[in-house]
């Protein structure tokens, strides 16, 4: 039994490298993608702020056009107000010279409301081109930088994949299903010492009876509290 022991911590040893390494591959891809996500993420701002700055432009020039069809108006009904006797025209005349009058004041205060963002909206867009052409430098160096380290870590997982396969072989199929599974629950440590009655996966005060038949090596032993497989130091004496 302490040869079974033996091989489910080489093969832990194992794992907690393939573990180790897959999340170095996982952490250098992820490195990329952030990259990449937060220049789609200035692209998409970049694009709105643009539609809207364009919107905005056009949106100003109508108001722009209007005041001063507006002002030209006003300009020659003044005019015709020196030239009518009529009190009756002139009073008409005068509502709409001031109808017109508050039309242009109203277009003033939207033209005054369009200005007041531009300022901030083409810094912003500015930020953002510039933003956006530092992070595509960065993503592409990014990618050729660790084109080779990607490589080289799926070399070393492959080969670490034989290894634990090799292993894996030699370990009974119910005994390597449930060390994988307590593996992929507790954190990658599924095998774990005991010692002065203690497990050292979970700490727990393990029954005397129980410690005493796990220094015998007559079989396998799981923590009561953990679950975690329970192996003896001089198991790997052995």
């Amino acid at each position: 039994m302490p040869e079974e022991i033996n091989r489910l911590m080489d093969l832990q040893v194992v794992d907690q490298k393939l573990q180790e390494l897959e999340q170095s591959l996982a952490s250098i891809a992820g490195r990329v993608e952030q990259l990449r996500g937060d220049t789609q993420k200035n692209q998409a701002e970049l694009d709105r702020l643009t539609e809207q700055d364009q919107q905005v432009a056009a949106a100003r020039k109508k108001a722009e056009r209007e005041l001063a069809e507006g002002e030209a108006r006003i300009r020659n009904k003044r005019m015709r107000l020196n030239l009518i006797r009529n009190d009756k025209e002139l009073q008409a005349l005068s509502h709409e010279v001031e109808a017109l009058k508050e039309d242009n004041a109203r277009l003033e205060a939207e033209l005054l409301g369009l200005m007041d963002g531009a300022d901030g909206r083409t810094a912003r867009i500015t930020e953002l081109t510039e933003a956006i052409a530092k992070g595509r430098t960065e993503l592409a160096e990014a990618e050729k930088e660790i084109a080779a380290q990607v490589e080289e870590l799926k070399e070393t997982i492959a080969k670490h994949r034989k290894d634990r396969e090799a292993i894996a072989t030699s370990i009974q199929p119910a005994l390597l299903s449930r060390y994988d599974m307590i593996f992929n629950r507790r954190g990658g440590i599924a095998v774990v010492l005991a010692k002065d009655g203690t497990c050292k996966g979970c700490r727990m005060r393990l029954p005397p009876q129980f410690y005493n038949e796990i220094q015998k090596h007559l079989g396998i032993h799981y923590c009561p509290n953990c679950q975690r497989i329970l192996y003896y130091e001089r198991t790997l004496q052995a």
